[in-house]
């Protein structure tokens, strides 16, 4: 999982080398390519810091800990977005099913590590991992999708 999220952050590094400096950045783009960026890094560091966790607290108490710090960070991201999307921060109104899509990602996601700080489980922070990860994977497919529109 760390390995993918690091992927979309070089993805970004990429798309940033690659850019005519002639061309200005929409206001779009920027928001596009802070949130795959965002979540990616909290997907990196949820996934790596599993296991200092473990260790110093132990499986259970380790996991359960990080899930709150984890809950922490996705709810502030979730926030920072529902925000930005209100205010239409990022120069456009997004289609209702974009929207949609990427809020129900991120209520499951907070309830699976809710669910974690909760019961401690292990499968419902793995379920929480990925649906962080959906985040960026989908606004790259997002963005794909859009070239040349």
């Amino acid at each position: 999982m760390a390995g993918l999220a690091m992927s979309f952050v070089g993805f970004t590094g990429l798309m940033n080398a690659l850019r005519r400096r002639v061309d200005a950045w929409t206001q779009m783009e920027l928001y596009q390519l802070r949130i795959i960026v965002a979540y990616a890094l909290a997907t990196l560091f949820g996934s790596l810091l599993t296991i200092p966790f473990a260790e110093l607290l132990g499986p259970h108490d380790g996991v359960q800990r990080l899930a709150l710090v984890m809950f922490i960070v996705s709810a502030a991201l979730g926030i920072g977005n529902l925000l930005a999307d209100i205010r239409q921060g990022h120069g456009m109104v997004l289609p209702m099913r974009v929207r949609a899509t990427f809020t129900t990602i991120t209520i499951v996601g907070l309830l699976a590590l809710l669910g974690t700080a909760i019961t401690g489980a292990p499968a419902f922070y793995r379920i929480a991992l990925i649906l962080l990860f959906a985040m960026p994977a989908g606004t790259f497919a997002y963005v794909v999708a859009r070239i040349d529109r």
